[in-house]
């Protein structure tokens, strides 16, 4: 004689409910492999910037960068851009907000690491944690030669909204010194009023959110338009460092 089904215990019905708001962990990524072992003339561009030895390790010996970001940043771009500057003889700092609690009303709980780490993301997969080196509450135009503002799409939507960042970068332009975004890196440039009248690019998607910013897009791996450094896509990121050092060493 079959037994009589128990109802689910009222705890468990509610971890279930709640599971069923979740989705499988499998997601969406991007491959660094993948991306820098394609046979496209971008991607073995990308392929020698990541993984060839460093051409001359003093080139950029005595500057100073900052990588601003938050969390949600493509792991690809930080990662690669700060190996390459650091190979080169710069020093990289990653530059980010101070994290503090959200109003509880928001729902949103933070990890402790995230007061001295932002996390990296691979598109949609979470990446690792990356230490700050600066909080960009106190960090100085004057400190630094140069600035990029890599993607991740959460990172720069987090960024823009950040008055701080938005000083920060500011600054930078208006001392004239290198600015450079990267896929939807041009969000914060769009905030921060950099690009009316300016010539940029950035990931497809967001080409009529600068269109609608003032700016002229071209669709090109990079664009240069003064000391603002635009670029689409992560294998673009040799060319924009290369834009980046012509501006800082000739």
């Amino acid at each position: 004689m079959n037994k009589p089904v128990q109802p689910t215990p009222a705890g468990d019905a509610a971890v279930i409910r709640v599971q069923q708001f979740e989705s499988p962990a499998g997601v969406p990524l991007l491959s660094t492999q993948m991306l820098a072992t394609a046979d496209g003339e971008l991607n073995r561009e990308l392929n020698h910037f990541l993984f060839d030895p460093p051409s001359n390790p003093n080139l950029l010996k005595g500057r100073k960068i900052a990588i601003c970001c938050t969390n949600g940043v493509e792991e690809v771009e930080i990662l690669g851009a700060h190996r390459w500057l650091s190979e080169h003889g710069a020093t990289v700092h990653v530059v980010a907000p101070k994290a503090g609690p959200l109003p509880p009303g928001y729902g949103v709980k933070m990890p402790p690491i995230a007061e001295t780490h932002v996390l990296a993301i691979r598109l949609m997969e979470n990446g690792g944690w990356l230490k700050i080196d600066q909080y960009v509450e106190t960090a100085k135009a004057s400190d630094y030669d140069a600035i990029i503002l890599p993607g991740g799409c959460w990172n720069p939507d987090f960024l823009r909204a950040d008055k701080n960042a938005i000083a920060f970068v500011q600054d930078m332009y208006k001392a004239g010194k290198p600015v450079c975004g990267i896929c939807h890196g041009p969000w914060v440039l769009i905030s921060a009023r950099l690009l009316k009248g300016k010539k940029a690019t950035a990931v497809w998607n967001i080409h009529i959110d600068l269109e609608n910013a003032g700016a002229t897009v071209i669709d090109e791996p990079v664009v240069v338009d003064g000391n603002l450094i635009t670029a689409r896509f992560p294998y673009d990121l040799p060319r924009m460092v290369q834009a980046l050092v012509k501006q800082l060493v000739g």
